[in-house]
């Protein structure tokens, strides 16, 4: 029997794209949401769900980033995926003509300078994929999407423009969770935590000092706002780590004195890049 993935979006988005680059021989389930791709795992719909996490030039996708810790379901993969922005028009669209474009609001974010050069007007919608469909419901030659360049393939549409992101080194980290482990190996680990430091002068130092003891490199450090507590901040925290790294327990049991919370969400490979990856680049 096939293996299941959820991952949000429709049909074209950049979730899709990466499922059938590196899981061609599994039956992938498109969900609206993140919530709906997180329950889709609890259930037993699916075996795994695929997350967007991190963007190379728009940050961390927050709401993707907290459906995650709410899940309590352990990041078991890590793959990073070239991302390449198009203008994509109806069939006969005029790029000089366009004054409005739709697209997922990290893909509008990311394609901002180009977006404001043109002086189109931005329409935040649910997912990239989607945006590009939804112009054959609007049929206006004057509104464009923007996604995926594999979108030229489509009888439909046109490509108006390619690569119209801001910077042309566009990666998205995604996220693979699941309750079994994928039998893959790899040379780099990382492990994935959200701390909340405690309320004294000098916690975050404290709690950071007892990752540098233990020789743990931090590879992500971020603040956010913890909900229902103004002007109170967790913070999302990536380190590289071993597959069985036994500093992890000596961290958890260091920390218990120095921070309110801290939650694992997992240790996973994290070599597992699409090409070009950002090592290939020459």
């Amino acid at each position: 029997m096939k293996n299941k993935i959820a991952y949000q979006g429709a049909k074209g988005s950049y979730s899709e794209a990466l499922l059938a680059d590196r899981f061609d021989d599994y039956i992938y389930y498109p969900k609206e949401s993140f919530s709906q791709v997180v329950e889709s795992i609890k259930v037993g719909e699916v075996d795994f769900g695929l997350l967007p996490i991190e963007n190379s030039i728009a940050g961390t996708v927050v709401d993707s980033y907290e459906e995650l810790i709410r899940s309590g379901i352990p990041i078991i993969s890590e793959y990073m995926y070239k991302i390449s922005h198009a203008l994509i028009g109806l069939k006969g669209s005029n790029i000089d003509k366009i004054v409005e474009v739709h697209s997922h609001p990290q893909a509008l974010q990311q394609c901002k300078t180009f977006i404001d050069q043109m002086g189109y007007k931005a329409i935040p919608v649910v997912d990239t994929g989607g945006s590009v469909y939804n112009l054959i419901n609007e049929n206006k030659k004057e509104i464009a999407a923007i996604a995926g360049d594999h979108f030229e393939m489509e009888d439909e549409f046109v490509i108006l423009k390619k690569n119209i992101s801001d910077n042309e080194q566009n990666y998205t980290r995604f996220l693979l969770l699941g309750e079994e482990s994928l039998k893959v190996e790899a040379d780099e680990y990382k492990t994935s935590t959200v701390l909340i430091s405690s309320d004294k002068p000098g916690s975050l130092l404290k709690a950071l000092q007892e990752f540098a003891s233990l020789n743990l490199n931090l590879t992500k450090l971020e603040s956010r706002p913890i909900l229902g507590r103004p002007w109170e901040y967790k913070f999302y925290i990536d380190f590289s780590s071993d597959k069985n790294d036994e500093r992890i327990k000596v961290l958890e049991e260091n920390l218990e004195d120095v921070v309110e919370d801290i939650h694992f969400l997992g240790t996973y490979p994290c070599l597992l890049y699409t090409s070009p990856s950002p090592r290939d680049r020459g």
